[in-house]
């Protein structure tokens, strides 16, 4: 097994009853073998793509095909359309809050922030399936209450799901930090 990244990815699905209208990913990357920076994915029920800014291009391809198009959130959207050069006029990563600011040079500026945490406790996956691919994922979660997803100052319809089960507080928005991805070795049959 191998480190494959390092970092952090923010997630919030933003639902009207059982709808989704609006899904943010926010990545944070430290260190990975394709290098570090920063990554924003977003979808809106209007969009007929998933959108994706990153002022590099190549981490941003690397991101959304090897982790977001396996992600649960992004199930059943449509694809993830090219990498688009973006500014991040505001960034801001904390336990307690995430929060971008976005200005995509072909045009759109988009916003979007998850807060007010209700629960935080760590994360291990041994064995998350992505795709072709096994992973051994470890991260810190907080379960969020609030999120807003906006393009061009227009606010996206819809907030988390919240829940509990067994004690353990559960959210369409969450803010996870301290990840480390290690790729399981492929095996032949």
């Amino acid at each position: 097994m191998s480190v494959k990244l390092v970092g952090a990815n923010p997630i919030a699905t933003l639902m009207v009853g059982s709808e989704r209208h609006g899904v943010l990913s926010m990545w944070d990357v430290a260190w990975s073998v394709q290098g570090h920076g920063r990554a924003v994915l977003t979808w809106t029920t209007n969009d007929d793509a998933v959108r994706l800014y990153s002022p590099d291009p190549e981490l941003g391809s690397w991101l959304a095909t090897t982790f977001n198009r396996y992600f649960p959130e992004f199930a059943g959207l449509p694809p993830i359309g090219q990498p688009v050069d973006c500014t991040f006029t505001a960034w801001e990563l904390g336990q307690d809050r995430a929060h971008f600011e976005v200005a995509a040079s072909d045009g759109p500026t988009v916003v979007g922030s998850i807060s007010k945490p209700l629960q935080t406790r760590p994360g291990y996956d041994p064995a998350m399936r992505l795709g072709p691919a096994q992973w051994a994922l470890t991260n810190l979660l907080t379960f969020c209450d609030h999120a807003v997803l906006e393009v061009d100052g227009k606010p996206v319809a819809g907030r988390p799901s919240t829940g509990t089960t067994d004690g353990k507080v559960h959210s369409t928005a969450f803010i996870a930090t301290h990840e480390t991805w290690v790729r399981h070795p492929e095996t032949r049959h």
